[in-house]
């Protein structure tokens, strides 16, 4: 049986605990990790120092230990993925290629003038059979 005296001891302890919560509850509120810190410590990136009192502070901080949790989920789900990148196999390219491409993108391809020349030589020709004129 539980006598009045430990019901009384009971309640004092009850009562301390419950303040220390609220008073720490209202501290770590308005001092939360910044997300810097959280992302730093949850990629590993930190060291023992420097981990020190972010894991202190985790301990006390609810909201905190839960934004780090998340973080943790976070970078295990896209640990899995593999990152592609886009590998430029292509070798440099000379400097006649590179103007050659620069002055066909502002003057046109080759192509378009020797077909407008081979236009104009048949030009000539209709010309010249028009006009009587033998090769």
């Amino acid at each position: 049986m539980i006598n009045p005296q430990d019901i009384q001891i009971q309640g004092l302890l009850d009562r301390f605990l419950r303040s220390q919560v609220s008073r720490n509850n209202l501290t770590t509120r308005e001092r939360h990790l910044d997300e810097d810190s959280l992302a730093a410590f949850a990629e590993g990136n930190l060291g023992e120092r420097e981990a020190l009192p972010i894991v202190s502070h985790l301990v006390s901080c609810s909201f905190c230990r839960h934004v780090t949790a998340e973080l943790v989920r976070l970078d295990l789900t896209f640990a899995d993925d593999e990152v592609r990148i886009a590998a430029n196999e292509n070798q440099p390219l000379k400097i006649s290629e590179v103007l050659n491409n620069l002055l066909s993108r502002i003057f046109g391809t080759n192509d378009g003038a020797v077909f407008a020349h081979q236009e104009k030589e048949e030009d000539l020709e209709n010309t010249e059979d028009s006009k009587g004129i033998e090769k």
